[in-house]
C-alpha cells in the first residue's frame, strides 16, 4: 500500500510540474501583453499601480519554472533536501500568484475608474507631439473617439479645424481627410471601449492563469508531502528510547 501511495504521488507531480510550465507560459503571456499596453498606452491611465499583478505574475514564472525542474527530480527519485526546496518554492508561488489573482479581480472591478485621464487626453487634443497616444491608439486599435467619431464634433480641434484626425480614417479609404460628412470612411468603433476590452482580456486571462496555477501549486503541495512522510527529514525515533523515558 505504502509503495502505491509512493508511485502515485511521484506520477501526480510529473504531471503536475509540466502543468507548471504551461501556467507560466499563460502568466508570462497575460503579464507581458498588459505591461506592453500599459506602457503604450501609459498617458490613459490613473495610475502605475494597474502594473503590480501583472509584474508579480511575471515573478512568480521564474519560480514556477525552477519549481517544475525540481519537481522532475523528485518525481524521478526522493532527496529530501530537494523536498523541501519545492515545498518552499510552492509557497512562494502561491503567495505571489494569490496576490496577483487578488489584485487583478480588484482592478478589472476598478477598470473605468482607471482610464479616467483617457477622456481628459481626448477633450484636449490638439494635434502637438504631446497627443501622439491619441493618434497611436486610433490608428492601432483601428478605433475613432472616445465611443465614435461624433465625440469629435464636442472638441476644441474639431471647433478650430472642423474636421477629425485623419487617424480617425479607415487604411481602406485613401482619400480620407477627416471630413465629418464623411462618416462611412471612419473607424466605427471608440477607443475607449476598445482599450477597456483589450485590458480586460488580458485580466481575465491573467486571473484564471493564477487561480490554475494555485491549484495546481496546492495539488504539489500534497503529492510533496505525502513523499515526505514516506521519507522524512530527520528520525526521530530515538526519542522513544529508553534513554528519554
Amino acid at each position: 500500500m505504502g509503495r502505491l501511495i509512493d508511485t502515485s504521488s511521484r506520477l501526480c507531480l510529473r504531471i503536475l510540474t509540466l502543468l507548471f510550465w504551461v501556467g507560466a507560459g499563460c502568466l508570462l503571456y497575460a503579464g507581458c501583453c498588459n505591461i506592453k499596453t500599459y506602457r503604450s498606452y501609459q498617458s490613459f491611465f490613473n495610475d502605475r499601480y494597474i502594473l503590480i499583478p501583472s509584474c508579480l505574475a511575471v515573478t512568480g514564472t521564474f519560480f514556477l519554472v525552477f519549481n517544475g525542474l525540481l519537481g522532475c527530480c523528485i518525481s524521478k527519485k526522493g532527496s529530501r533536501c530537494k523536498q523541501g526546496c519545492f515545498m518552499y518554492f510552492i509557497v512562494v508561488v502561491l503567495c505571489l500568484e494569490a496576490s496577483a489573482g487578488v489584485l487583478t479581480f480588484v482592478y478589472m472591478d476598478r477598470m473605468d475608474l482607471e482610464l479616467n485621464p483617457m477622456l481628459k487626453a481626448f477633450e484636449n487634443y490638439n494635434g502637438s507631439k504631446s497627443d501622439l497616444t491619441v493618434d497611436n491608439i486610433q490608428k492601432e486599435l483601428h478605433c475613432c473617439g472616445l465611443h465614435n467619431y461624433t465625440d469629435w464634433e464636442t472638441t476644441l480641434w474639431y471647433k478650430q479645424n472642423f474636421t477629425i484626425p485623419k487617424t480617425c480614417c479607415n487604411e481602406t479609404f485613401t482619400s480620407c481627410n477627416g471630413n465629418i460628412t464623411e462618416t462611412k470612411e471612419f473607424y466605427q468603433e471608440g477607443c475607449f471601449e476598445k482599450l477597456h476590452s483589450r485590458l480586460n482580456y488580458f485580466m481575465t486571462w491573467l486571473f484564471w492563469s493564477c487561480i490554475a496555477v494555485l491549484i495546481a501549486q496546492v495539488l504539489a503541495a500534497i503529492g510533496d508531502g505525502m513523499l515526505m512522510i514516506r521519507n522524512p527529514f530527520q528520525d526521530f525515533r530515538i526519542l522513544d528510547s529508553a534513554t528519554f523515558t
